[in-house]
Formats: structure tokens, sequence, C-alpha cells
């Protein structure tokens, strides 16, 4: 399962996220990594935003294309009825699929590949419970050490500067 950052929609085998995607594809690193839950308008949004506000499921609604209040202005045509994504975690995405698959109008792209997803989060939680176990006394040692080494980098550079220079000014 890859993931594109700019699209924020998740991408299973070699599919790309849409047609004319040219953003780098990477893997989720995060538990909370916006992903995009579908793009709905009108109805459809109002009914699922309702429902994950029910299910105090955080969720963010973004333009689908940038044209915002202009293309209102132009065309006339309401924003608030025009596709917009809607945007959750991904630790919420198989709650948030779940309410998604009660709208029968919104296809749920999701419903296949969420064996993937759920194997995904609960490695993405084993992580993050590993980083969080690490010793104090371990974690310490390792940030001393690194401004020792950081320290011994400025120094480095230092002393070869001036041995640089004045090398440099025995030539003339």
């Amino acid at each position: 399962m890859k993931y594109c950052k700019t699209c924020k929609q998740l991408c299973f085998g070699d599919n790309l996220p849409f047609d004319g995607c040219k953003h780098k594809l990477r893997e989720i690193e995060d538990i909370n990594e916006p992903v995009r839950l579908c793009i709905a308008g009108g109805t459809e949004r109002a009914m699922l935003t309702g429902m994950l506000k029910d299910a105090n499921i955080p969720y963010v609604e973004e333009n689908v294309y940038p044209q915002g209040v202009a293309n209102e202005i132009v065309t006339g045509y309401d924003v608030k009825l025009s596709n917009i994504s809607i945007v959750v975690p991904f630790s919420a995405l198989p709650k948030a699929s779940e309410l998604l698959g009660t709208i029968e109008t919104l296809n749920n792209d999701l419903e296949p590949h969420m064996d993937e997803i759920k194997a995904q989060i609960e490695h993405l939680k084993a992580q993050r419970e590993e980083a969080k176990s690490m010793n104090p006394a371990l974690r310490t040692t390792i940030k001393v050490i690194t401004a020792l080494v950081f320290l011994a980098l400025i120094a480095v550079a230092v002393f070869g500067t001036d041995a640089l220079t004045s090398w440099f000014k025995s030539l003339f």
C-alpha cells in the first residue's frame, strides 16, 4: 500500500491515486497521516460529515480542485454543493469506511483493502509503542552522544578552515 502525500490518496498495487497524479508515492509513516476517505457533494457530504461528527471521528473538508470562491463567482455554481474531499486520520479509516458503507450512493473503494489497512494500522501502533518503550537512560545517552558528535563536527570544520587558511597564506 502506497500513499500520495499531496493528494492524500491511498494506492493499492500499481494503481495511481487518479489520472494525472505525478507525485511521488511513499509508505505511510505515521498513524495520524491524513488520508482521503472519499469525494462527496451535496446531500451525501452532509450525511457523511454528520455521521463522522456523531462518531467523534476527526475530519477535514478540502476542495477537490483549488477553485474555491472564484469558481462560485465566475460560474454561479455554489461551492457548498460541489464535490469536496473528506480527509480523516489513517487510524480512523476503518471506522470511517464502515460509516461510508452505510451511504449507498457513495462508492467505497477502500472496502476490499480493509484487511491490509488494518494490518498497517496495527504495525504502526506497534512501532509507536516500541519507540515509547525506549529506556529513558538510553534516550539521554543517545542525546548526549549526538550533541558531542555535533560539537566535534563543528570543531573539525573550524580547525580545518583555520589550517586551510594558514596553508593558503603560506603560498603567497
